[in-house]
């Protein structure tokens, strides 16, 4: 019992790691997967994990999926949960946050997807079903890390609390508060919650009512390119030179059977569609102009990479 204690103690101590278009993948909260073990919907999506694996300690499961939907069919619903024999509260909480059993640790945050685009507004649509004075939020943080003073350095940081019953679906949009506007992030952290007293360092500090529940549909960012980047990708890329000039050398991690290398431009416009067979191939871009450009890897009309290149001149 003592070693369980201490695992979900080090667990909530979070450390941060390095509408249109859907610029968050999975934003729509359209695709959910089964975990048949414990029985609850997890969503399926590279960008958004939950902690309801804790519930085989006891916590219980906090974010469920709803077929209640500011559009489509699903969206998130959020339950903030008690520990009993811990005597803790814990926020339902959906985002970039993933647990990590081995490290006795939960992760905040994913690689930055945007390249070097930055958004400008931080919105979605939100229900609301506070206890007595409780409240649900939406949180946005981009962060780099600073390899001089070994620190994590905030960027932009927006922190909105929904007070109050909200019982029909009501949209949020906000400008992105930024710190520091001339920094390209390493980071993208997205929560959304149903306690807006939450604490990111220690969620054993969160203060909220078991049983407030908070809905969350259509999220989003504007400003940056809804161009899909995997940020859990099948198959390695390797783009070389990066800048390029005149020739891009393309390496994958197996062979590529059937496939081909897409080339989008900055409004996420296709501008070549190249075969590749293989795992190596050479191209010309003499003819693409000074910028950043998109990739994606597709086989057999499947996804496998993404990612950017830049053309210098």
């Amino acid at each position: 019992m003592k070693k369980l204690v201490s695992l979900v103690v080090i667990i909530f101590c979070i450390f941060a790691s390095g509408y249109g278009q859907e610029n968050i993948r999975g934003g729509n909260f359209e695709s959910w997967k089964l975990n048949s073990r414990w029985n609850y919907y997890e969503p399926d999506s590279s960008i958004f994990s939950t902690l309801n694996a804790l519930d085989s300690v006891g916590a219980g499961i906090s974010v469920y999926r709803c077929d209640t939907a500011n559009s489509g069919n699903y969206s998130a619903r959020l339950v903030t949960c008690f520990i009993s024999y811990l005597n803790v509260k814990i926020p339902g909480v959906i985002g970039t946050i993933k647990i990590d059993w081995l490290g006795e640790r939960a992760i905040l945050g994913k690689p930055y997807p945007y390249g070097t685009t930055l958004p400008t507004r931080f919105l979605g649509y939100y229900k609301s079903y506070p206890i007595s004075n409780d409240s649900s939020a939406a949180v946005l943080l981009l962060s780099k890390w600073n390899t001089s003073t070994h620190h994590r350095d905030t960027l932009a940081y927006n922190r909105l609390v929904f007070h109050g019953t909200v019982n029909t679906w009501t949209k949020f949009d906000t400008a992105v508060n930024y710190i520091d506007q001339s920094t390209t992030p390493d980071t993208l952290t997205l929560l959304y919650l149903s306690c807006g007293g939450f604490n990111a360092l220690n969620m054993f500090g969160s203060q909220g009512q078991v049983g407030s529940m908070a809905m969350f549909d259509d999220v989003n960012l504007i400003g940056v390119s809804g161009f899909p980047l995997l940020l859990m990708p099948s198959v390695n890329v390797k783009i070389s030179p990066n800048p390029a000039s005149y020739n891009l050398k393309i390496q994958t991690g197996r062979n590529i059977e059937n496939g081909y290398f897409e080339i989008y431009d900055a409004q996420a416009r296709l501008i070549r569609q190249i075969p590749m067979n293989g795992n190596s191939k050479q191209i010309g871009v003499s003819d693409l102009s000074a910028g950043t450009y998109y990739y994606k890897l597709i086989e057999n009309s499947k996804l496998f990479n993404s990612g950017t290149f830049i053309i210098t001149r």
